[in-house]
C-alpha cells in the first residue's frame, strides 16, 4: 500500500465520504501521527505478543544474527553498538573461546540494569563458558555483555527493527528539507491495524473538541 493510498484510506475512515466537512488532518500532520503510532503500535503488539509466540505477522521487522560492532572494553564485560534500527530485543549469542576451545557459541540471557550487581553475584546467574550462557544488560542503545574466564570473540543478536518511516510529498519538513513520497515498509495487513487504531485516536480527540467548544458556547451563552 503506497503513502497516497494509506492516506486516502485514513480520510475515509475518519470522514465516510472524504469530504472536508468533517475532521481535515494536513498531510504533514497524517505522517507524524501514522510514523509515531506505527511505533507504539509495534511496541504494544510485541510486548503483549512476544511471550505466546503469536507475532508472526511482525516478521517483516525481524532481523536476524547481525553482528555488533565492539564499542568498549571492560574488565568484565564487552560493549557493543547496537544498530539505528533497533526496537526490540529478541535473542542474541556470543562466539567465546577459552583455551583450546574456539568458537564456542554462548547463549546470552538479558538482565535488568538495576540489581546487575546481585546478578553477577549469583552462580546460576553469572557468566559460565562450562553451561555455555552469560547475562548483558541493553542502556542507551548499546548492548554490554559479560565474560568470566572466557573471551567474548563476536556477538550478534536478532531484533525487530523499527517500520520503515512513510512521508508525503507537498510540504516542507523541520529542518527546511522539502517532503517527497516514500511508503512504509509494512505490510498491507499490519498497515490496516494502524489506521484503525490511528482513526479511532484522532475521533476521539475530535469529538472531545467538539464536545469541549459546545460546553463553552452554552456557558458563554447562559445568563
Amino acid at each position: 500500500m503506497t503513502t497516497q493510498e494509506i492516506y486516502k484510506r485514513f480520510l475515509l475512515d475518519i470522514n465516510k465520504n472524504d469530504t472536508n466537512e468533517g475532521i481535515s488532518i494536513l498531510p504533514s500532520h497524517f505522517v507524524l501521527l501514522f510514523n509515531t503510532e506505527a511505533v507504539r503500535w509495534l511496541s504494544e503488539k510485541l510486548n503483549d505478543d512476544a511471550d505466546n509466540q503469536k507475532i508472526d505477522h511482525l516478521n517483516e521487522l525481524l532481523e536476524t544474527d547481525v553482528k555488533l560492532t565492539k564499542v568498549k572494553e571492560y574488565e568484565d564485560s564487552i560493549e557493543f553498538q547496537l544498530p539505528d534500527t533497533f526496537h526490540w530485543y529478541a535473542s542474541s549469542y556470543s562466539k567465546a573461546d577459552r583455551g583450546e576451545c574456539k568458537g564456542v557459541k554462548i547463549f546470552n540471557f538479558e538482565k535488568k540494569p538495576l540489581g546487575f550487581i546481585a546478578t553477577l553475584a549469583d552462580d546460576f546467574s553469572r557468566p559460565s563458558f562450562d553451561y555455555q550462557e552469560t547475562p548483558f544488560v541493553i542502556s542507551k542503545n548499546k548492548m554490554k555483555v559479560y565474560f568470566d574466564d572466557f573471551t567474548i570473540k563476536t556477538v550478534y543478536v536478532s531484533f525487530y527493527r523499527k517500520p520503515k518511516k512513510l512521508d508525503m510529498a507537498g510540504y516542507e519538513h523541520f529542518d527546511g528539507t522539502p517532503s517527497a513520497d516514500v511508503d512504509t515498509d509494512l505490510s498491507d495487513e499490519n498497515i490496516d491495524e494502524v489506521i484503525t487504531r490511528l482513526t479511532a485516536k484522532v475521533t476521539a480527540q475530535y469529538q472531545d473538541a467538539e464536545r469541549f467548544q459546545y460546553a463553552k458556547e452554552r456557558i458563554v451563552s447562559e445568563p
